[in-house]
């Protein structure tokens, strides 16, 4: 058995809206082998999934990051302040009983992803300049990568260009040859980004969460810097984006 040596720190961000807390009932975390798998212990049981299967973890790494979390809980637990624990549990408990939903909920970001649409240079230069730079290369490496043409709209256009059948079948292709640990890591970052070519991009290790994060935020990004912060409003989107997108990135990386 090993015990945690990694500690995160406590969570200084919560979500406003989720699963309850309740109180912490255990004192220690560790984690052991489980065959070929790793599983996270609390005081010395093992860690179940919340549908209470088996929480079997494809690394050493991965169980070492879902035990600092739930050793960084405090006096309460709180589910928002576990993001790994949340995609390690879909993995386990949602992904194999709705894996086509899922693919399904996934593409349905084709048609309206963040990539695709384009804001009149006239009108917002500074978006614009956001756009070309971090969308363009998103969707060139969608198209080469994955055969992928998910076409950007005219400027300043409400909708995107119809998505080709063809550019459907490619990523659903995509989607279907992802493990059930890449697919809850894909469905993470595409809902936060609203873009699958973002989601795609930095399960492959084409972006990081870092450049995910700016791609994913061009507009936000150019309205603050020209207005600035709402304190209590684009504050917490910020902290939410940017959770989320480094931990389905960590969690892509540590389950390969």
């Amino acid at each position: 058995m090993h015990r945690c040596l990694l500690r995160s720190r406590p969570a200084t961000v919560r979500q406003r809206r989720g699963a309850a807390s309740r109180p912490r009932f255990y004192k220690h975390t560790s984690i052991d082998r489980d065959g070929d798998a790793w599983r996270v212990t609390l005081d010395a049981r093992p860690l179940p999934t919340p549908a209470g299967q088996a929480l079997r973890l494809p690394s050493q790494r991965l169980a070492l990051a879902i035990a600092a979390e739930w050793d960084a809980q405090t006096d309460k637990i709180e589910p928002a302040a576990m993001p790994l624990m949340a995609l390690a549990s879909t993995a386990v408990d949602q992904i194999p009983k709705e894996r086509d939903q899922t693919i399904s909920n996934i593409l349905a970001y084709a048609t309206t992803d963040t990539c695709r649409f384009v804001a009149d240079a006239a009108r917002e230069p500074e978006v614009r300049r956001r756009q070309d730079k971090y969308h363009e290369p998103i969707l060139a490496w969608l198209r080469e990568t994955h055969g992928a043409e998910l076409a950007r709209g005219a400027p300043g256009a409400l909708r995107a260009p119809p998505t080709p059948p063809e550019a459907v079948d490619a990523l659903t292709k995509a989607c279907a040859a992802l493990s059930s640990y890449h697919l809850a890591a894909l469905q993470a970052a595409t809902f936060e980004s609203k873009s699958i070519a973002i989601g795609l991009a930095l399960l492959g290790c084409e972006i990081d969460a870092e450049a995910a994060e700016a791609a994913a935020r061009v507009e936000e990004t150019a309205n603050i810097e020209r207005w600035g912060l709402v304190e209590g409003a684009h504050d917490y989107d910020l902290a939410r984006v940017r959770v989320q997108l480094a931990s389905a990135a960590f969690f892509a990386d540590a389950t390969r």
